[in-house]
């Protein structure tokens, strides 16, 4: 299954960027590897709030994600995941919703702290000058007095 969503059909994923405007791309498909699991291509931009000049900038987003299915409780119980590295593991069910799988996998690629990349903020001139006295520098003359 493979096909387009935009942000604007994900509420959780739009209240965490800057826009509803943007597409992701999906692949996603199925098998078998030992264990049955499903796996999942996103890619796309996304508008985020730059940390550093709090100004909107495009985001790109590759990711891949796998997750293994289960049967039942009993076989999801036996897995020792760790050990396996079935870590994403679940139960295999009929009303999976596969968007909010997909939206839950962008919302924990998104950065904590998004920045332009490479340091690419537009320049903010005026806004780093102060015209205030630097108050650390007032502090350093009353040291010198006493």
């Amino acid at each position: 299954m493979n096909g387009v969503i935009t942000v604007g059909e994900l509420p959780r994923l739009m209240e965490a960027t800057m826009s509803d405007v943007g597409t992701l791309s999906y692949i996603m498909t199925g098998g078998v590897n030992v264990r049955p699991y499903l796996s999942l291509k996103i890619n796309g931009d996304l508008s985020l709030l730059c940390q550093r000049c709090a100004r909107p900038f495009l985001w790109h987003l590759q990711l891949e994600c796998l997750v293994w299915l289960a049967h039942d409780e009993r076989e999801l119980d036996a897995w020792d995941r760790e050990a396996d590295g079935l870590a994403d593991a679940m139960l295999a069910d009929e009303r999976f919703d596969w968007q909010a799988w997909l939206e839950e996998e962008v919302l924990l690629a998104l950065p904590v702290s998004p920045v332009h990349p490479n340091d690419g903020c537009p320049d903010l001139a005026g806004q780093g000058k102060s015209e205030r006295p630097n108050p650390f520098a007032v502090l350093a003359a009353l040291k010198r007095q006493h």
